[in-house]
């Protein structure tokens, strides 16, 4: 087992520090990958070499490289060496952290990393949740819960309605369709120019489907949207819960551990009036994946929601000071996703993370500079906790060839296999969009990147 071991630690350690002349994407299409690996189970064993050079050969090459420096689309997950540790020793001893009893040490953890998470988003004191696989997930645990919390007060499921905006996550949808809510019961409120949900067609929303007959009972905010990095205004849209009695939900996935940094936590605004709020700590807390995490302004709403005790789990009641996160969410079996979390954090401390996400959040400001100092490009939407935003706009060119234009561009950056950016539509606009999470990344790189981007605007039009 140590020798294995060491060989896999070794394959692992050598990928990271050589990350940097590796292409950022490579991929090949399913018939040649099938040529090289589809094949029936081995009856008897293979030599471990053989495994690895497969691997090497066929499977390790065709990926996104997220931690790569160069990877600056969607919303990267660049995790630390120590937390890659972490989830390696969970995994090695296998923890069964769905109840107290049989994990009570890997789920003091949980509770330790839960009351840490607790802290940085400024949530009152008792307020909890759980780790889960990601902010989808988490999502679509609070909608549920919500949806439970409303139906045990009387409420008529085919009426119940939810309000989001079209900035939201796509899970966000998703959760609501899950959790039973009919596809026309979810609302998209009209935002303002910063693409932020405004408060006052909530209302207006609500006070119209109230008149109709219909029932609200949840609104889902954002603090840090994927496409943009805007923040609706949480407390207004808070007062306008309580006003009518709604549950507010709040999706922070990957901003809202910008917390831990002064800047981003005048950013996210009120996070502490949420009755729920997700996060991903696979994303800006730096740890592998799948790792999410619901914070719960009242933990009981949670095992109100999924709680069941079948005969065969009456051995592991958990006491009173105990808890059994499969009592909080969907999952039984669930291994410690704490571990990573608690191990990187440990190691570095908070203000080496802090430092981090705040120098990601100056790229974007770097990246953003850049294009405002060029004739040839304008800003779609500026950086916000990381995302900017932008596209070509040459004053010679057609605009009704401008979108085209900038697909182009996007697709020659990609091809380069340098820098891998995504893109996204603002206002119908076909949109740039870059993503300056990973801690590997430089302020070089982002100088790189904009003068690659501005050569391939060069190449397609001469």
């Amino acid at each position: 087992m140590q020798r294995l071991g060491h060989r896999v630690a070794d394959i692992v350690a050598r990928h990271l520090a050589n990350i940097r002349s590796d292409p950022v994407i490579a991929s090949l299409p399913r018939a040649d990958l099938n040529k090289a690996l589809m094949a029936p189970a081995p009856a008897g064993p293979t030599d471990f070499d053989s495994i690895v050079a497969t691997l090497e050969q066929h499977v390790f090459p065709y990926h996104a490289r997220e931690p790569h420096p160069g990877f600056l689309a969607y919303i990267p997950s660049c995790p630390t060496f120590p937390a890659l540790l972490g989830d390696w020793i969970a995994t090695g001893y296998n923890f069964f952290s769905g109840v107290w009893p049989v994990a009570a040490g890997p789920n003091e953890i949980e509770m330790v990393v839960l009351e840490w998470i607790r802290e940085w988003m400024g949530l009152d004191s008792g307020a909890s949740g759980l780790l889960t696989s990601g902010g989808s997930a988490a999502n679509t645990t609070a909608v549920v819960a919500a949806r439970h919390a409303a139906v045990e007060k009387g409420g008529d499921i085919r009426k119940l309605v939810v309000y989001t905006s079209a900035q939201a996550h796509s899970s966000v949808v998703r959760a609501a369709w899950v959790a039973g809510i009919a596809r026309d019961n979810v609302r998209v409120v009209d935002m303002d120019d910063r693409f932020r949900m405004n408060a006052e067609s909530l209302r207006m929303a609500i006070e119209s489907d109230r008149a109709q007959g219909a029932e609200p009972f949840l609104v889902v905010a954002s603090a840090g949207t994927t496409n943009t990095g805007s923040v609706d205004p949480i407390d207004d849209i808070a007062n306008v819960c309580l006003q009518y009695g709604l549950w507010l939900h709040v999706d922070a996935a990957y901003a809202g551990f910008a917390a831990l940094t002064a800047e981003g936590k005048k950013l996210l605004g009120r996070l502490d009036r949420a009755d729920s709020l997700t996060l991903d700590p696979h994303k800006w807390l730096f740890v592998p994946f799948e790792c999410g995490c619901l914070m719960v302004r009242e933990p009981s709403r949670l095992a109100d929601a999924f709680r069941i005790s079948p005969e065969y789990l009456r051995d592991v009641e958990p006491g009173e000071e105990e808890v059994n996160f499969a009592d909080r969410g969907v999952q039984l079996t669930r291994y410690s996703r704490a571990l990573k979390i608690w191990f990187s954090v440990k190691y570095f401390g908070t203000e080496v993370i802090a430092a981090a996400i705040q120098d990601a959040m100056e790229r974007a400001r770097l990246l953003e500079s850049l294009v405002k100092s060029s004739p040839d490009f304008e800003i779609l939407s500026p950086a916000q906790f990381g995302i900017v935003c932008f596209r070509a706009r040459p004053a010679s060119a057609d605009e009704a060839d401008i979108d085209s234009l900038n697909e182009k561009i996007n697709a020659r950056v990609v091809e380069g296999a340098r820098f891998l950016i995504s893109s996204t539509r603002l206002n119908g606009m076909f949109s740039l969009r870059i993503c300056t999470l990973g801690y590997r990344t430089t302020h070089d790189d982002i100088r790189n990147l904009f003068e690659t981007i501005q050569r391939a605007l060069h190449d397609l039009r001469h």
